[in-house]
């Protein structure tokens, strides 16, 4: 029975050898023309691939904007191209003209004058259509280039004695109540020159300010002296434009 055993014992080793030789030479097989590995793992290359070439983006042009064209100043009162001023304090008419902003700035001339002092309203009036070459007072005188400015009263000349340039009453122009006091009904009178530019280009509504006192320092020059008695020197149509 032992010897049973163990020839048994003895078999089975041998079927296992001859089983263990038999997988060795089918691994061994296998293996054939097989590349070794190396344990090293391969990173694929990339490809490279044609990329498209950029396009530049033009700048966009810039087109210069234009300053707005600035309004063109317009003349408010383009038919009054004077405004008259009197100063009863100093005894003086400004005439002022218009500057580039339309606005009375500009001096174009002085002139003394005289007032009725209390008679003479202050305030702002405009020049009337009430016009007369020559004008006779109902209580006698006659002056020329008359212009009304308030109900009655006038811008005027010296006073005469009759409608007749050569017959100028001296005491009215440079005497005792000549231009340069306050003597008058209320009127302005001045020299004839004067009255005679407000007359024919000063027209109807141009503005005239009288003031009390002297605001503004304006002043005047005496009026010229006579050359020949009772002829107005500032008059010189009458003198032949001399």
């Amino acid at each position: 029975m032992k010897r049973l055993v163990l020839t048994t014992i003895a078999g089975l080793l041998a079927a296992v050898t001859l089983f263990a030789a038999g997988c060795s030479d089918v691994q061994t097989d296998a293996n054939v023309g097989s590349t070794p590995t190396t344990g090293v793992t391969e990173t694929a290359v990339p490809i490279a691939t044609n990329e498209p070439t950029p396009v530049p983006t033009e700048a966009p042009t810039l087109v210069p904007t234009e300053a707005p064209t600035p309004m063109p100043k317009v003349d408010p009162n383009p038919d009054l191209p004077y405004y008259l001023y009197v100063e009863k304090g100093s005894f003086t008419l400004t005439i002022y003209g218009k500057d580039e902003n339309f606005e009375y700035t500009v001096v174009v001339a002085q002139y003394r004058i005289g007032h009725g002092g209390n008679k003479t309203p202050a305030g702002i009036f405009e020049l009337t259509s009430t016009r007369h070459r020559w004008h006779t007072f109902p209580k006698g005188g006659s002056v020329q280039y008359a212009t009304a400015y308030y109900g009655n009263l006038y811008v005027h000349s010296p006073l005469y004695g009759s409608e007749n340039p050569w017959h100028m009453w001296p005491k009215y122009y440079n005497g005792e109540y000549g231009i340069g006091t306050d003597h008058t009904g209320g009127c302005l009178r001045m020299v004839t020159e004067a009255a005679k530019f407000i007359y024919e280009n000063c027209p109807v509504g141009t503005r005239l300010e009288i003031v009390n006192g002297s605001p503004r320092g304006t002043t005047s020059p005496d009026v010229p002296p006579m050359i020949n008695y009772g002829y107005d020197p500032t008059d010189y149509e009458a003198n032949g434009g001399n």
